[in-house]
């Protein structure tokens, strides 16, 4: 077990420093972009100013010539015959901005040749971070495999419960949040977890949150209690992250949990949280069971885990989730969906149907029409088992 927690830190590490890369890839593309708009700007105010010039030194190059154009009876006048020393200062001022402008215009040829050199630089750098980031997307995806070869089968609930359903959206590729479910006897233990970040991050604690749970659980008896389990595993996650009041700059890392034991046979239900709470409708009514308001891992209030024993009956929905969906903003008001209106929504939904896929698809739609393109704030899970 030990050499497959460190296989696993070291294939997330290794994820975790090609995003790095990217990152990195990605702000020097962003300064060479910004240097380009800069040059392309500075391009554009010579031309400006080469084009003003030039209009005026054309206007003054008609105006010397009109002077000079005397063989016309027309246009000889004493106002518009200039002394012929006058006519040579303003040929020679002609020819000096005629030079002006034509350094000008050399310097301009060269900065565009050096803004094409920049483009193709910035081109070539465009196509390296694009290759790394498919790499690294790449990179993600084969882990979102691992992710999912890791999370338990679904056929244990198929096997002890009558209905389910798991709505589980990633915000990104891989995702923070998991289930975990294991069958012993009569006894069904499944749990919803909400770890620290999203992403890849998310994933690594998610995935040491599943080898932990099922190290806890390899040897447990009938007896055990969700409590136990969520203490053993608090303190799975302070060793291993080396968490400490003295450690300021130690990582705080760690998750939120529900996590029931399912007696089929007896039709009880222990639950314990870990600051997310459980939600049982039956006949209709929703009934709350709530947490003890501590994470899995380093907490300076340190509470212990309780169990809450549950009698249950037959039709009975349990629903168990992240905090992904009732705190998503809405694009229009930008208010949340809050846990208030999510309770609403599973009574409604229940009242309506039993089937589960019907109540994933509704609750699917409302989150996607309540977003309504604004961007998903968090990882989405939501467990519903009907007994």
């Amino acid at each position: 077990m030990e050499l497959g927690i460190v296989n696993i830190i070291l294939i997330i590490t290794a994820v975790a420093l090609l995003i790095a890369l990217v990152i990195v890839l990605i702000t020097m593309r962003r300064r060479m972009l910004n240097s380009e708009r800069r040059l392309e700007r500075r391009y554009r105010q010579e031309i400006s100013f080469y084009d003003s010039e030039l209009t005026r030194v054309n206007y003054l190059y008609n105006e010397l010539a009109a002077a000079k154009n005397i063989n016309q009876p027309n246009q000889i006048t004493e106002q518009n015959i200039l002394p012929n020393n006058e006519i040579a200062i303003e040929q020679k001022k002609l020819e000096a901005e005629r030079e002006k402008l034509s350094q000008r215009n050399k310097k301009l040829w060269d900065m565009s040749l050096a803004i094409e050199k920049d483009k193709e630089r910035i081109q070539m750098l465009k196509n390296q971070i694009e290759a790394k980031h498919l790499e690294v997307t790449d990179s993600i995806r084969y882990a979102r495999g691992i992710q999912n070869a890791l999370l338990p089968r679904e056929d244990i609930l198929k096997s002890m419960l009558s209905d389910y359903f798991l709505l589980w959206k990633p915000r990104d590729i891989v995702s923070g949040d998991f289930y975990w479910m294991k069958k012993q006897g009569d006894l069904l233990l499944f749990a919803i977890c909400d770890c620290t970040g999203h992403g890849v991050p998310g994933a690594f604690m998610s995935m040491l949150g599943m080898a932990f749970l099922n190290d806890i659980t390899a040897d447990a008896d009938n007896n055990i209690k969700p409590s136990d389990i969520l203490e053993q595993l608090r303190r799975k996650v302070i060793t291993s992250l080396k968490q400490s009041a003295a450690g300021t700059l130690e990582p705080k890392d760690g998750m939120d949990m529900a996590l029931c034991i399912l007696d089929t046979k007896a039709l009880t239900l222990k639950f314990a949280g870990a600051n997310n709470p459980m939600y049982i409708v039956s006949n209709g009514a929703l009934t709350e069971y709530k947490g003890v308001k501590n994470p899995i891992g380093f907490y300076p209030m340190e509470k212990k885990f309780e169990t809450t024993e549950i009698p249950v009956k037959k039709g009975d929905y349990i629903y168990m989730f992240s905090d992904g969906f009732p705190d998503q903003f809405n694009a229009k008001t930008n208010k949340k969906v809050t846990y208030g209106r999510f309770k609403n929504l599973l009574v409604e939904i229940n009242n309506e149907t039993s089937d589960p896929e019907t109540q994933k698809k509704r609750l699917d739609d409302f989150f996607e029409s309540w977003r309504n393109g604004f961007v998903q704030m968090d990882d989405v899970l939501i467990g519903g088992f009907r007994i």
